[in-house]
């Protein structure tokens, strides 16, 4: 079984207390390499003084919401089984270098620390805050330090979800593979409920999105077996994961989509994780592409009244304005009628950019909606943005590793992590839609 040691630092007392998980570790010949730079064990929240405490609710005051980006913290998997990605050129070394010195960061001189990060504790390596530096390390020999022998993916996540909310974004780097060692396959599931508990302690103290982004890379070095003992020799592509904590706010304006699909190369597709809340957004009900006839109640805004089906017998339609631009999703996101719930009688017949400005609106739409029914319209109608997993995540985890020699898109156990951080955003919200739209129909 692998240990895992967590350090809490307090400043006063200066008492370091230890516990143990069931981390079992991935089978690895080397031993631990041993650097005057190598952290013990991590401090519960890298780059917060020591003896923060992670389970106080964060402190936000409307002076400071939504906060300013004061500093970035880097956190790059350095165990023995990331060596591939850096033991030559490979997208992975452009990627994290193109992160390390975005131009946003550069601009506006915003705050970046380094770390290696590997071991059962974890292990942190601090690199400094200096980018030339962190590139000149983008190599087999500047990866060895630490405990490359072992990696405690839930330790990761516990790092680089406590250091991150308020002015501070983190980004974790990693294969995304859990060590279950001889555990087996039940070690995935309790490796996985320990990641939501992760998760779930920490949206209780406020509210964080994660991005979860998936990209390959040229890889040429040892894959070490995460189920069984072993590794084989791979000169291939690898698919890793970066992972970007941070308030949403933060996070839609240094990581839009179009900066993620567009500038890290190797970029697969992403998923973006929040906590619903059903907010207010800007919508309205307008004529444009309506079947049968209506009229607005000019009282009660979103209410239509003589409504009735077309005569022609193509049933009644009419359409919601809606302003998206808050929400963090991919444009396609809305564009899918998939991805709409109705209640009633009626169903999403089309949806359409907001192309030209819509007489009588006091916002700009992004999207028109137009539901749909053959039915009497006459009732409540309520439509409704699904919060929903994207399909990739199901299709790019593996449940074995019999065919990772010539497998260059799948990873190992990925659905347990990603079924746990969905799990934990869901258990967090009462709201199941990201956002609902009502209309009464008279």
């Amino acid at each position: 079984m692998k240990t895992r040691y967590f350090a809490l630092w307090f400043v006063m007392a200066a008492l370091l207390f230890n516990a143990c998980s069931s981390q079992s570790g991935r089978d690895r010949k080397a031993a631990p390499a041993q650097g005057k730079d190598a952290v013990t064990e991590a401090p519960s929240s890298p780059g917060t003084p020591p003896g923060a405490n992670l389970e106080a609710p964060l402190k936000t005051t409307p002076e400071t919401y939504p906060p300013a980006l004061g500093k970035v913290i880097f956190f790059l998997e350095n165990s023995e089984s990331m060596f591939g990605y850096v033991s030559g050129i490979s997208r992975y070394v452009g990627v994290v270098s193109e992160l390390a010195e975005k131009p946003d960061f550069v601009k506006e001189d915003i705050s970046r620390e380094f770390f290696f990060i590997n071991g059962d504790g974890p292990v942190l390596t601090p690199i400094g805050d200096d980018p030339v530096v962190l590139k000149k390390k983008l190599n087999t020999a500047g990866f060895r330090c630490g405990d490359i022998t072992r990696s405690n993916l839930n330790g990761m996540f516990q790092t680089a979800l406590a250091a991150a909310g308020g002015g501070t974004i983190t980004i974790l780097i990693s294969d995304g593979i859990y060590d279950i060692g001889d555990g087996g396959m039940t070690s995935l599931v309790t490796s996985g409920k320990e990641t939501r508990s992760r998760f779930i302690k920490r949206l209780q103290n406020g509210n964080l999105q994660t991005v979860m982004i998936k990209l390959t890379s040229e890889f040429r070095g040892n894959y070490f077996y995460a189920s069984r003992k072993g590794k084989i020799a791979i000169n291939s592509e690898r698919p890793y994961y970066i992972w970007i904590f941070g308030e949403s706010s933060l996070l839609g304006k240094y990581f839009p989509d179009s900066y993620i699909a567009g500038e890290l190369a190797g970029y697969e597709t992403l998923a973006r994780f929040l906590k619903p809340d059903n907010g207010d957004l800007p919508w309205q009900v307008v004529s444009d592409n309506s079947l049968g006839s209506f009229r607005f109640d000019h009282r009660v805004k979103n209410r239509l009244v003589g409504a009735k089906p077309d005569r022609n017998g193509q049933g009644f339609q009419f359409t919601v304005a809606v302003d998206f631009s808050t929400l963090p999703f991919p444009d396609s996101y809305y564009l899918s009628a998939a991805n709409y719930e109705t209640e009633g009688k009626f169903e999403v017949s089309e949806v359409r950019k907001a192309v030209k400005k819509i007489h009588g609106l006091s916002f700009t739409p992004t999207h028109l909606i137009s539901v749909k029914t053959m039915k009497n319209p006459a009732g409540k109608m309520s439509l409704s943005l699904a919060s929903r997993i994207p399909g990739w995540i199901s299709e790019t985890a593996s449940e074995d590793e019999e065919a990772i020699g010539t497998d260059v898109s799948h990873t190992f156990g990925l659905n347990y992590l990603t079924d746990a951080i969905t799990d934990a955003y869901r258990s967090v919200s009462e709201e199941r839609h990201l956002a609902t739209f009502t209309v009464e129909i008279q």
